[in-house]
């Protein structure tokens, strides 16, 4: 059964890990790159920045066809992604860094959440008292917010049309690697905070000890989605140059790591379904059969506990040695 999540992706190696001419790099400028996935389905490989390690694809898609890899199905209906014990899981789990994002910001402070979503960040960050703001691309995406959250739809943040100065924090939590712009993206956040003001960016790692391992495998690549890949070193030096400085970087999520190694373990095995337990884990729409057999479902359900243990061990360490698999980092504007 196809699903959103299955994209097959391979390593490429001799003649096609070729330089190919690529759109400038959002970080350093190169206008090439060296050939590194072949995407199942989609004319453009991932390419990799000889200079800064940024992954990008060599073609980026137009924003028909970007809009096109958004689906209602991918959001969830009605604004709920995943199954229920599993999305009352996720939404515990993310009120976790709600007090990271607070502190620090005065009583009312305005807060910008771009690539909104469901609003999860939003309502927690509104029950504390802020203004909370949220941009999103998607009218379904948005579905299920909290009435509380200010929301624009918008093709990009500059889209908005927010004043100069108008916000305390932005937060762009696992979404610049989606945007076609993300230096333009950082750019118009720089515009709209205020002067002292922060920005808090999380994005997978690609220069991860999870990616490095699992390879074409790696739960976080989402191709073709993900548009840009970024090493933490590349993040960082694209959020200094487009005016802010960096105070500190963050190496555990609780909701990302661990799966992450799970989920890459699964797409190691040749037998399993590409992101088949991401898929299976899904909330579907009334009267939409399950995917996969059953026992395919209780294949993947029985392998994505077994290494449960050993991913939160895995995902500590990772942690300890600073290359985490996903990562966050917190800017001032300067």
């Amino acid at each position: 059964m196809s699903s959103l999540h299955d994209h097959a992706v391979r390593r490429l190696a001799g003649p096609d890990a070729r330089l190919l001419p690529a759109p400038p790099c959002p970080v350093c400028g190169a206008k090439e790159g060296r050939a590194r996935y072949g995407i199942e389905g989609w004319p453009s490989p991932l390419v990799v920045c000889p200079d800064c390690g940024l992954g990008r694809l060599a073609e980026l898609p137009g924003a028909a066809e970007l809009a096109g890899l958004y689906p209602d199905a991918y959001y969830g209906d009605p604004g709920t992604k995943f199954r229920p014990l599993l999305e009352s899981l996720v939404r515990r789990i993310g009120a976790r860094h709600i007090a990271f994002l607070a502190r620090g910001l005065r009583p009312g402070a305005r807060v910008l959440d771009v690539g909104c979503g469901r609003g999860v960040l939003l309502s927690r960050l509104a029950d504390l008292g802020f203004e909370v703001h949220g941009v999103e691309l998607s009218a379904a995406a948005a579905r299920g917010a909290d009435p509380r959250a200010h929301i624009r739809i918008a093709p990009d943040l500059a889209g908005a049309g927010y004043p100069d100065a108008f916000f305390d924090e932005i937060v762009i939590w696992h979404v610049l690697e989606h945007l076609r712009d993300p230096r333009g993206t950082l750019l118009e956040a720089h515009r709209l905070l205020r002067p002292g003001g922060r920005v808090v960016v999380a994005v997978p790692n690609f220069a991860s000890a999870q990616a490095r391992w699992a390879d074409a495998a790696w739960f976080h690549l989402d191709l073709p989605r993900h548009l840009f890949h970024f090493p933490l070193p590349a993040l960082r030096r694209l959020i200094e140059a487009t005016g802010f400085a960096c105070e500190s970087e963050h190496h555990f999520s609780l909701r990302q790591n661990p799966f992450g190694w799970i989920q890459s373990s699964l797409n190691r095995r040749g037998d399993l379904p590409r992101n088949g337990l991401y898929t299976l884990l899904h909330r579907r729409p009334p009267g939409e059969p399950p995917p996969f057999d059953a026992r395919m479902r209780r294949r993947l359900v029985t392998a994505g506990l077994l290494r449960l243990p050993l991913a939160v061990l895995l995902s500590v360490a990772e942690t300890l040695l600073r290359t985490g698999a996903t990562v966050h980092v917190v800017a001032r504007r300067v």
